[in-house]
């Protein structure tokens, strides 16, 4: 993660405790539970750069970690997250929440967490629509050197794709949420959340966040046969091969 992470953790803390992250991250935790509903297997984990943001529900798989680079509550593993301390091919689902927009380098974030992948594991990616209007106000916003949003570097969920192909993982499915950000209090606050949820309900394209289901393949390996490969088992198969014969009958004997 970033060298001044600890501070962008504290901050997008902070965020998520407000009412909009607290309606943010209600959706976010319908969209991750909607999806791993089709994933099946024993260890999942949690990638993100907040501590106290649980997305799946209790037991979904057998087994659940939530990592990240400083200790909390719900933290069971303090890791480089671009070094991840697992065998190759041994996680079956992974969550990353607004991990790959707040790392240094997102490609190797990607590449670590499609290693340890298992072999037609599931990989849900959470982040920021750029070309929403919650995506162009962290833009401007994020213009400010002070601001949290300056250190968010947008990702739409296109170029993501590409990136996940050229891994060999299969896209399923998106999901958007998060259309109509909550704003003021009160009356007004309550009348932004229910026009976000409707439109959360009815999948608004040009939501807010976005949520990518992929699925990592992998491609049966065939071996290149050489042509002298190819002409020794033309030869060996073209050989002719004697047909045993039946021993004679003692009823032929006898005739």
């Amino acid at each position: 993660m970033m060298s001044n992470s600890s501070d962008i953790c504290a901050e997008l803390e902070c965020w998520f405790a407000r009412p909009g992250g607290q309606h943010l991250l209600e959706h976010e935790r319908q969209l991750v539970n909607q999806m791993l509903q089709k994933v099946f297997g024993y260890h999942l984990l949690q990638l993100g750069i907040t501590r106290n943001t649980p997305l799946a529900a209790p037991n979904t798989l057998n087994h659940t970690i939530y990592a990240c680079h400083q200790s909390g509550a719900d933290i069971g593993l303090l890791t480089d997250q671009q070094a991840l301390p697992f065998p190759c091919d041994s996680i079956d689902a992974i969550v990353l929440h607004h991990a790959l927009e707040f790392a240094e380098n997102p490609h190797q974030l990607l590449r670590e967490v499609h290693r340890v992948l298992s072999p037609q594991g599931h990989l849900i990616v959470l982040g920021v629509n750029p070309y929403s209007g919650f995506g162009l106000s962290t833009t401007l916003r994020g213009l400010h050197p002070d601001s949290l949003w300056h250190h968010l570097h947008g990702l739409s969920s296109h170029r993501l794709r590409d990136w996940l192909h050229l891994l060999g993982s299969e896209v399923l499915s998106s999901s958007y949420t998060y259309a109509f950000p909550p704003v003021g209090g009160g009356r007004l606050l309550s009348t932004s959340k229910r026009i976000d949820s409707f439109l959360h309900r009815h999948q608004w394209p040009l939501g807010g966040v976005y949520a990518l289901h992929a699925q990592k393949k992998v491609i049966p390996y065939t071996p290149i046969r050489k042509p002298w490969q190819s002409r020794l088992s033309t030869g060996l198969f073209g050989l002719g091969v004697n047909k045993p014969v039946p021993s004679p009958r003692n009823t032929d004997h006898a005739a």
